[in-house]
């Protein structure tokens, strides 16, 4: 009976003692688990982290490779352009014709093209019997290696260029250029489309027409403080620092030139709206001379307007006449070629708008400065820098991210 009782009892503790021991592996599992999926979790965090930083890091170095690649754009196009000019002699238009505006320099798409049929990969142009002679008296040394293919490198990058001529520089208006600058301004929103930005709005505290709009421009950069004027409507001068005294915080009229052309914002009256539709056509990088051939439509239209002798023909007023207008201007364009300023004034001439002599002065058909946007990318990471430069390699401007 006793050993019966000592049997019973050993399995009871036995039994108690496993439940200890599983009850301690769950409190043991509960605590460890959190603690093992959060180092988990930041061990894949930090390694995403890492990556990302490695292609980002990647992607700047093809951007960069993307500039190192327009500069030698540049001095191709500045060939091109000697041997057209000897060869063309009167007849050449080679202020018109750049190779940016032909071939897309994005490697994607090229090496689509070279991978696709009529192009080879340099290794399939080399002479391969040269090449096995020259590895074998190269033996033991680097010398019989081939070479990579065309755009055989991981990532891509892309190139934009824009011609910085083709838009009104603001910063001309403390150079002698201030008349060219109010013209083309207002004309640029002279559009009936755009009256509902400009129609009086009591709601909105920096309401301006197009005239002030025009007025605190030229004031924020001229050198003076005393409010520009040339139409008598707002004749009367007064200080251009009383627009500002209201803000907060309150800042100095700059009366200087742009530094960039987002300072517009600062300036009374230029909302987002109004940001909007005049940023694309402004510049602080030009000659102060708009490049008709490559000045979009938009641009085209502008000076027209600006330089009409008659201002009140109806095509200014109906926009239906002006697509028309100007889509018979851009196919003169197209099939005659604007190879020097007078060709663009006589193809508006021969539509039936007469212009004013002044417009020669201010529009060439050579662009000088361009913005360049080299874009790198690899597996959905992006880096891009942007330079402004003249064709002789003087560097304006410089920025990535």
């Amino acid at each position: 009976m006793k050993q019966w009782v000592k049997r019973v009892i050993k399995r009871t503790l036995s039994k108690r003692e496993k439940g200890v021991a599983l009850l301690l592996v769950i409190v043991i599992i509960a605590i460890m688990l959190p603690i093992v999926t959060d180092m988990n979790y930041e061990a894949r965090t930090e390694f995403m982290i890492a990556m990302n930083y490695k292609e980002k890091a990647e992607t700047l170095v093809l951007a960069q490779s993307g500039i190192t690649f327009a500069v030698t754009v540049f001095d191709l196009q500045k060939q091109l352009e000697s041997m057209m000019k000897a060869l063309g002699g009167k007849s050449s238009s080679t202020g018109s014709f750049e190779l940016w505006d032909i071939i897309p320099f994005d490697t994607a798409l090229l090496r689509s093209f070279t991978q696709a049929g009529p192009f080879l990969d340099i290794e399939d142009m080399t002479d391969k019997e040269a090449l096995e002679k020259q590895g074998e008296d190269n033996a033991g040394t680097d010398g019989g290696e081939t070479g990579d293919a065309i755009f055989d490198f991981p990532g891509d990058f892309k190139l934009d260029f824009t011609n910085e001529d083709q838009k009104i520089n603001l910063n001309s208006i403390n150079f002698g250029g201030i008349k060219t600058v109010t013209k083309m301004l207002e004309s640029v929103i002279a559009p009936e489309e755009y009256d509902f930005i400009f129609e009086e709005n009591t709601n909105r505290h920096e309401f301006v027409d197009r005239v002030e709009l025009v007025q605190n421009i030229v004031d924020w950069i001229d050198k003076d403080s005393d409010r520009y004027s040339d139409n008598e409507k707002y004749a009367g001068g007064g200080a251009e620092q009383s627009l500002y005294d209201d803000f907060t915080p309150q800042y100095q009229v700059k009366n200087a030139g742009l530094d960039s052309i987002p300072e517009l914002r600062m300036i009374y009256g230029v909302n987002d709206v109004i940001y909007r539709l005049i940023a694309p056509n402004v510049t602080i990088y030009s000659t102060g001379k708009i490049n008709i051939s490559k000045a979009p439509s938009s641009m085209l239209e502008s000076l027209i307007r600006a330089y009409a002798k008659d201002p009140s023909l109806g095509i200014f007023y109906d926009r239906r006449q002006m697509r028309e207008f100007m889509g018979k201007i851009l196919m003169r364009k197209t099939r005659d070629g604007w190879s020097k300023p007078k060709d663009f004034i006589k193809s508006v001439q021969e539509e039936g708008v007469q212009l004013n002599r002044a417009i020669s002065k201010i529009i060439t058909t050579k662009g000088r400065i361009y913005r360049i946007r080299s874009v790198g990318s690899k597996n959905g990471v992006e880096s891009w820098i942007e330079i402004v430069v003249d064709k002789k390699g003087n560097k304006y401007y410089y920025r990535q991210g």
